[in-house]
């Protein structure tokens, strides 16, 4: 056993198996201890009552690996007093000597041999084999017995702690001690020393036949900088700094498996016993080094020795001599630089370009064809990126990997004589290096990286030999004919992937990320998990400009100066998110031809759209009508004034100049149109979707094209163009349907609705207010009750009341009547349109359809206040004009007919609606199209009256239709959709397909959850029924939690005797009785039972319900009394009820 008081310095020591033990391990595995610090303390795990070694302990690592003797190498590690002044060469040297002397002492040179390196110990080793490797070396042997090597949060690549060691070994002069200066020379990362080192242990321990397994542990938690280097008197000096000490990409290899440890670098070595998580990851390690030894090392009795007779070194592997290929591949890495620490995701298309590109795995690799692999995508996806690490990655394959700037031809000429020059070829010239390159018998792989000019033809610069391989990085998508192999286009980040880029970007520990991940996701969808958009948030955030939690509020406002922040370390090429995009824009205005002009205009013209699907087929509606005089007209109106309804020759001279009408030509140029937006997709600025003809934007490329004009008037030319293109792109606003064309525009319309302020100059332009009158009435169509809420703020009421007897103020009069009443003030409404009633009453005849419309309107406003009888009164006066002056058959009556059986519903008046219903279904269903809302209208509501007289069967038969046809035209937040899938759901409860109703409810529900506020009728009714469905199915729980904020908030928001609040607090009650808290199920019940004993006829079904559920509690607690009360007229009516329904049945048969 070693000696824990004075270890021996510069020996190895056996820890196990003990001193006089019987020995009949096969495998010796060496633990090398890191910087400051000794054997055996660095594996020793110290509390109180004891002191664990898990090198030593009979329960730990030889209890895991029985059949392997342990060994620690104890060196001079420290750097204050007594620090060594030995290289960290002469270190490794001190290890060969003592492993040679030991094997050769017990005869077992070719014994498989596996280190475990904790820190710096790590470099130890890798130094080590490094000097063994040397041609004739006396240690050779040692190479080839090394079967694996643990590495325990070793800098294999440098520290960022480093530069922080070394200033403070610098303080041993001030302490007369002699600081270890020497020995940690070249730790810190910016060298090339280290990087070099383990590339050259990556190159020896993956070449046949030296393949040695490696695992690298890195730590998740950070250390106290100075705790851990310096005397614990000199800490009062400085404040401690909490840091990462040796990062994931300096302790782990590129392409070698790696682990995290849930530890500080100092516990990296240290368990506290065999449960210890850390233990068991890295002893699971060791144990398959130790098993899988065997078959990698040479087995224990053979001989092992060098041979002469074959060119170059080579061991003699049983009876054949094999040449030790050390240097067979990558002799040529001419890569500028290796893959942003930051570096996340991307498994899987790194995957489908090693098994594309990578020679040993490419199913091409023997053909005659070129292997060419292209990623196209927009600037700061990645591309760049991933080249890299593909390259790094597999750097072992290829005789030589050669980076090309592809950004001109005089860039690509100059990579090739760059490639010729360091390989040793005398022509530079780019013909003479591509023809080398095509009959080279080495194996290549050509990056030809930020192939964007689309100028150049990038075939003549694709070498074609069979042994190379060649990847494309472009936003050139007509650069993917290229391909021979493959293609991609890279787009956002998976949104996990994302996340977790951006929590490292900000430097929040790996170990409380979680509590971080809601936050980083809300800004991963912001920025449409735009990785170099990502990295930059990340900047800004770890620099303190802003917190993660408020980054979305402080992008709104300063997203300019948020790009424009970048990592202090390994920046973009081009820099900022925003420049990658800027160099497309560049190259549109250098070319100053026609089609380009027109790509900046269409390009400005999705700036200020919504980033999401544009129709292309919205171009051409906006072209024919502006020449349809149905829609432009400068005719006054009977108030000599223009006419609010229709669109002006000013909103076609606001068209994009490829849109405006040309004289000699009647048809719209779609050929120049296309041409533009071709070019704008080609360089990856926009995507096209050739199937359903729509164009859309990447976020952070949406939010540079708009941020781009910065000039007031550039910007606003923008706008209009936007804005004539929409108020064109539909004929009638106030049509009775609304077609598919218009419901794709609906997000760019809420894109102007939710920008008011930046309309400010226009809002009293009447061309504007044009527009904002057709916008608005075509979200009233398609029920976005908020963006028609905002469109009308833009258009200013006049407070003079004689402004709403002109035609202009009646038009915007009854449509803000309408909107606000849909927006759930329906006592609002009533006093807008009583006011426009009044008025057009005076002004017009009786059966005016302008007069009757607002009747109309003001109908369903009473309906939603209650007021049932002056609506169905009002109703059946519209209905009776209109069938004698229009005839029963036209849309407007038909309309009208069904909001009277509407009425009639909620009056109870069943058979009255159900008649009225089947006769408009029957009509529309011969005159309108399946899809037309106003059928679809008519047949959910004549499916709801047949459920209420409990026709199921054909209710459900007319829902699941509406439902399929809804699903297919409507987006799955429109309120027609959601309404009749409620409806759906309710008539699977009545026929007990619960499962059903409520996969269709909980969709409803989370839906209106976020598109309407918690007091909305529609949203508190999908809630009720979904928590019935609950009830049904004995998930109690979730039935009382949805039911409790619905009976609260319909107490709050409608009368005592309201139908919905009584339903809601009788059912909330039942659940309480399931649950036994009876108490509160009386509560509820005792004035739902009094309320429906004034209110309801006492053969009423919801009236005898609620005084048999309160029975029911009243029996419960004992109250027998008053449950008999209750009970005994409920009885006697069931009973009478039963008797006269069977009577019924017996007359029936």
């Amino acid at each position: 056993m070693e000696d824990s008081t004075n270890p021996p310095e510069g020996r190895l020591l056996k820890v196990y198996p003990p001193e006089g033990a019987k020995d009949d391990t096969s495998v010796d595995v060496i633990a090398i201890h890191g910087l400051g610090t000794t054997t055996p303390h660095t594996w020793e795990y110290n509390t109180k009552t004891k002191t664990v070694n898990w090198l030593s302990d009979p329960d730990m690592l030889p209890n895991i690996v029985p059949s392997a003797s342990i060994y620690t190498f104890s060196w001079n590690a420290k750097y204050y007093a007594d620090a060594s002044v030995a290289r960290i060469d002469s270190v490794a040297g001190v290890l060969l000597s003592n492993l040679q002397s030991q094997r050769d002492k017990d005869d077992m040179q070719s014994r498989p041999l596996i280190f475990v390196a904790s820190c710096f110990g790590g470099l130890v080793v890798t130094k080590a084999l490094e000097i063994a490797n040397i041609h004739g070396s006396q240690y050779r042997n040692l190479v080839v017995a090394n079967s694996g090597v643990v590495f325990l949060g070793s800098p294999l690549q440098g520290t960022k702690a480093s530069k922080a060691v070394q200033w403070h070994a610098m303080l041993g002069g001030i302490l007369n001690k002699a600081p270890s200066k020497t020995l940690l020379q070249g730790l810190d990362g910016s060298t090339r020393a280290l990087r070099e080192s383990s590339e050259k242990f990556v190159t020896m321990v993956t070449t046949l036949p030296i393949q040695t397994m490696t695992m690298c542990f890195w730590e998740s938690k950070k250390t106290q900088v100075l705790k851990g280097v310096l005397p614990a008197w000199t800490l009062s000096l400085r404040r401690s700094v909490e840091m990462i000490l040796v990062e994931e990409d300096s302790a782990c290899l590129f392409g070698h498996p790696k682990t995290m440890l849930d530890a500080p670098h100092s516990m990296m070595s240290k368990f506290s016993g065999p449960n210890d998580a850390s233990f068991v990851l890295v002893t699971s390690a060791i144990k398959k080094m130790v098993e899988e030894a065997k078959t990698i090392a040479v087995g224990r009795g053979e001989g092992i020795y060098w041979s002469s007779l074959a060119k170059g070194p080579s061991i003699c592997w049983g009876n054949a001599y094999i040449h030790l290929a050390l240097h067979l591949h990558s002799e040529h890495f001419m890569v500028p630089r290796r893959p942003n620490t930051l570096f996340t995701g991307r498994e899987k298309e790194l995957g489908e370009l090693e098994q594309a590109l990578c020679t040993s795995l490419s199913t091409k690799a023997h053909t005659a064809i070129p292997k060419i692999y292209v990623i196209v995508g927009m600037g700061g996806a990645g591309k760049s990126e991933v080249a890299l690490k593909l390259a790094h990655d597999n750097r072992l394959k290829f005789w030589g990997i050669f980076w090309i700037d592809g950004r001109s031809e005089s860039s690509i000429k100059t990579g090739f004589a760059t490639t010729a020059r360091s390989c040793g070829h005398h022509d530079e010239s780019l013909e003479g290096v591509m023809s080398w390159l095509q009959n080279t018998s080495h194996s290549w792989l050509l990056i030809l990286d930020n192939a964007d000019n689309e100028d150049l033809d990038y075939a003549q610069f694709l070498p074609a030999g069979k042994n190379g391989s060649i990847l494309i990085t472009t936003r050139l998508l007509e650069c993917r004919k290229h391909q021979t192999v493959g293609q991609d286009n890279y787009e956002g980040l998976g949104q996990e992937t994302a996340i977790e880029l951006l929590l490292k970007a900000c430097g929040i520990e790996r170990s409380s990320r979680r509590a971080h991940e809601d936050n980083a996701r809300a800004v991963a969808e912001l920025l449409g998990c735009h990785a170099l958009a990502i990295i930059q948030a990340g900047a800004a955030i770890s620099q303190n400009l802003c917190g993660l939690v408020e980054y979305g509020d402080t992008f709104v406002r300063q997203r300019r100066a948020l790009f424009e922040c970048f990592p202090k370390q390994e920046r973009s090429e081009y820099g900022g998110v925003y420049a990658t995009f800027e160099v497309s824009a560049t190259y549109l205005k250098a070319r100053d031809d026609q089609i380009a002009k027109d790509a900046l205009q269409l390009l400005n013209f999705y700036a200020f759209m919504h980033f999401t699907d544009f129709p292309e087929a919205a171009f051409e509606e906006a072209w024919k009508n502006s020449m349809d005089e149905d829609v432009v007209s400068s005719c006054l109106n009977s108030d000599d004034e223009e006419d609010i309804e229709m669109l002006a020759p000013w909103h076609v001279s606001h068209l994009p100049t490829f849109l405006r009408p040309n004289l000699n030509d009647i048809n719209l140029d779609k050929m120049r149109l296309r041409k533009a937006r071709s070019l704008v997709t080609s360089l990856s600025l926009v995507d096209f979707d050739p199937a359903r003809g729509t164009t859309r934007m990447h976020p952070v490329s949406h939010f540079w094209s708009r941020d781009r004009l910065q000039m007031p008037e550039e910007s606003m030319t923008a706008r209009l163009n936007g804005l004539s293109v929409l108020s064109l792109s539909f004929k009638y606003p106030g049509a009775t349907d609304i077609d598919v064309l218009v419901s794709q525009l609906q997000p760019h319309i809420e894109s102007i609705a939710y920008s008011l302020s930046e309309w400010d100059s226009q809002k009293y332009n009447f061309h504007f207010q044009q527009s904002i009158y057709r916008l608005s009435y075509a979200m009233y169509g398609l029920n976005c009750s908020s963006a028609l809420f905002e469109l009308l703020q833009m258009i200013p009421i006049q407070a003079d009341e004689s402004w709403i007897r002109t035609e202009n103020g009646q038009v915007i009069q009854g449509l803000h009547g309408r909107s606000v009443r849909d927006y759930g003030d329906a006592g609002k409404a009533v006093v807008l349109l009583e006011k426009l009633s009044e008025v057009q009453e005076q002004t017009l005849a009786a059966e005016d359809p302008k007069c009757l419309g607002s009747q109309h309107e003001l109908a369903s406003a009473y309906l939603q206040i209650e007021e049932k009888t002056k609506a169905i009164e009002l109703f059946e006066r519209i209905v009776h004009v209109r069938n004698e002056t229009l005839g029963p058959e036209n849309g407007e009556s038909l309309k009208s007919q069904h909001e009277l059986a509407r009425a009639y519903l909620e009056i109870e008046e069943t058979a009255k609606a159900i008649a009225l219903l089947e006769s408009v279904v029957e009509i529309e269903a011969r005159t309108l199209r399946p899809e037309h809302s106003n059928r679809l209208a008519s047949q959910h509501t004549l499916a709801r009256a047949y459920l209420d007289v409990g026709e199921t069967a054909e209710a459900i038969a007319l829902l699941e239709l509406v439902v399929e046809i809804k699903a297919r035209t409507l987006r799955p937040e429109h309120p027609d959709r959601l309404t009749s899938q409620h409806e759906l759901a309710r008539a699977y409860l009545e026929i007990e397909e619960t499962a059903k109703a409520i996969a269709l409810l909980e969709l409803v529900v989370e839906i209106e959850a976020r598109t309407l506020r918690p007091e909305h009728p529609h949203r508190l009714a999908s809630q009720h029924v979904l928590a019935r469905a609950y009830f049904r199915v004995e998930e109690t729980a979730k039935a009382i939690a949805l039911l409790e904020p619905v009976v609260e908030i319909r107490a709050r928001t409608l009368r005592p005797e309201h139908p919905d609040r009584l339903k809601s607090q009788h059912t909330l009650a039942r659940a309480y009785f399931r649950v036994e808290e009876t108490a509160k199920a009386i509560a509820l019940l005792e004035p739902v039972v009094e309320i429906r004993t004034r209110t309801l006829r006492p053969e009423h079904s919801n009236r005898l319900a609620s005084q048999h559920t309160l029975a029911r509690a009243y029996f419960r607690v004992e109250e027998t009394a008053k449950a008999i009360a209750l009970l005994e007229p409920v009885v006697k009516i069931k009973a009478k009820t039963l008797k006269q329904n069977i009577e019924s049945f017996n007359v029936t048969t």
